[in-house]
């Protein structure tokens, strides 16, 4: 009778293990069972691409393998380019702007070298972010975001201007000027991503795109703008709110720059989570005032490895970006620097009249145009 109970006992544990085993095993298998049904329900971005995006290329620093967001501008025949690092991801506010000259196929031929954004008597690390490098009037500028203040907050972070010299080999920032006083300023508002272009030979910043608010920065020392003109367009974009990404240059009698935005939603490239992703447009305005915008992308650029490929750990959160910071051009061509996942560089390479026939065309709202008075925004 013990014998019996005792075979009873040890059938049914083996039953109770059978059963705990094939949940184990079940719950184990069921990703492979569901994620191609769920894959093949989700958007792959880069099946978007579009055929005038020929190519992409990183851009590898050694000395700073997590670089990012980048400006780049043709500088006495040669190329320069900016690039932001993050050294301590436990501390990610603090960042720095370092620039290196590259040759013509985007790789570095110089050390690269970090600038300082602060003079001796600041004891504030630098939060400088994203720079943009622009010519104006044969001198070389800088236009950045960054926040001086002891203790960080949201409205600190204000658009700084520096011109960059160059003593022998060692770019010197001089000049650094804090844009702080402009119409609609407050002092709850992060400033970031004006978009700087020459005109007259001198400095002017698109505050935002829709209203094209344009600032006309004094220079004088006391970080005051002056509101230059201000526009609006019919702008049919579905992919978060434009925002400023490159410099604008003069192509054919117009100013083009590449914008970018952002939006919530579930991809392929984020495994089905709803995230912030990041996406790049570009647009044209007029080369006079009001600056109207003439001309934008109906969808968003897209090239291969935009949203494919190595996924780091965010400094902040879960993101999917591709971030423009400057570009040049030739008749063919156009080539855009950008930022991708706050840990890489890399350029894409366009063609140019591919991308210009994909614009379509803007509308301007009438009796839009404002020039020097004041108008909430």
């Amino acid at each position: 009778m013990t014998t019996s109970l005792h075979l009873i006992n040890c059938f049914k544990s083996l039953l109770k293990h059978i059963k705990t085993t094939t949940k184990s095993v079940f719950f184990h298998l069921l990703p492979l069972f569901f994620t191609p049904y769920i894959s093949a329900n989700l958007i792959d971005l880069e099946d978007l691409a579009q055929d005038f995006v020929l190519e992409t290329k990183k851009i590898e620093i050694p000395l700073y393998p997590g670089a990012f967001n980048p400006s780049i501008i043709r500088w006495h025949g040669n190329l320069l380019m900016s690039f932001r690092v993050i050294q301590d991801p436990k501390h990610s506010f603090n960042s720095q702007l370092g620039i290196i000259w590259l040759d013509e196929e985007f790789n570095p031929i110089s050390e690269p070298q970090l600038l300082n954004t602060r003079d001796g008597s600041s004891n504030v690390p630098s939060r400088a972010e994203d720079g943009k490098l622009i010519a104006i009037n044969d001198q070389l500028f800088m236009v950045y975001s960054d926040n001086t203040d002891p203790v960080i907050s949201r409205g600190g972070f204000r658009v700084y201007v520096s011109r960059l010299d160059f003593e022998g080999e060692r770019c010197v920032m001089k000049n650094i000027e804090c844009l702080s006083s402009f119409e609609g300023m407050s002092p709850f508002v992060r400033e970031k991503n004006w978009v700087p272009f020459e005109y007259n030979q001198s400095l002017f910043l698109a505050y935002s795109l829709n209203p094209h608010f344009i600032l006309s920065p004094q220079l004088l020392g006391n970080g005051h703008c002056e509101t230059f003109a201000l526009s609006q367009g019919h702008i049919q974009w579905d992919w978060g709110t434009l925002r400023g990404g490159t410099p604008g240059l003069l192509h054919d009698g117009k100013y083009l720059a590449f914008f970018h935005s952002s939006k919530d939603m579930a991809t392929l490239h984020s495994e089905g989570k709803s995230i912030s992703h990041y996406f790049i447009g570009a647009y044209t305005f007029q080369s006079h005032p009001p600056f109207s915008i003439t001309s934008i992308s109906p969808s968003p650029i897209i090239g291969k490895q935009f949203y494919h490929g190595k996924v780091p750990k965010p400094y902040w959160k879960s993101l999917r970006v591709v971030f423009p910071g400057g570009y040049i051009s030739d008749g063919e061509y156009i080539w855009m620097v950008y930022g991708r996942q706050d840990r890489e560089l890399w350029v894409v390479k366009l063609d140019k009249k591919g991308l210009l026939q994909s614009l379509v065309p803007v509308s301007p709202i009438e009796n839009d145009y404002i020039p020097m008075c004041s108008k909430d925004l």
